[in-house]
C-alpha cells in the first residue's frame, strides 16, 4: 500500500544541540532551534582534524582537509553528543587571532626576497 508524502514531512532539519526542529540558522548557517542561535558548533573528523562547516544547496555539509567533503549527519554521528564542543563566537575568533604576527618594516627588504 502506497502512502503519499504529506506537506512538510519530506525534510525536517533538527537542531544538533537538542534534536528539536531547526527553525532558524546560526552564524555558521546550521539550522538550530530558537534557543541555540548564539551557539557555535565545532566538529572533528575521524582523522583528528577540525571540520569546516559550509552551507550548500541541499543544506549544511562539512569539509576535512585530508578526507574531503563529509555529510553533516555523518559528521554529527562521528561526534557524539557528549563530545560536541560548544563555544561562543568570541573565543573561536580569539583562537584564530592568537597566530604569530610578523611585522615587516621598510628596513627589512631581505624579507621580501
Amino acid at each position: 500500500m502506497h502512502i503519499p508524502k504529506q506537506y512538510g514531512q519530506s525534510r525536517v532539519d533538527r537542531c544538533p544541540f537538542c534534536a528539536r526542529q531547526g527553525v532558524t540558522k546560526n552564524k555558521q548557517d546550521i539550522p538550530v532551534c530558537s534557543t541555540h542561535t548564539d551557539r557555535f558548533l565545532i566538529l572533528k573528523c575521524i582523522c583528528g582534524n577540525i571540520l569546516d562547516i559550509f552551507s550548500g544547496k541541499w543544506g549544511p555539509y562539512c569539509r576535512c582537509i585530508k578526507c574531503g567533503n563529509i555529510n553533516f549527519k555523518k559528521a554529527l554521528e562521528m561526534n557524539p553528543k557528549s563530545d560536541i564542543h560548544e563555544e561562543p563566537e568570541n573565543s573561536f575568533q580569539k583562537r584564530r587571532l592568537q597566530q604569530k604576527e610578523t611585522v615587516v618594516s621598510s628596513k627589512d627588504l631581505d624579507f621580501l626576497y
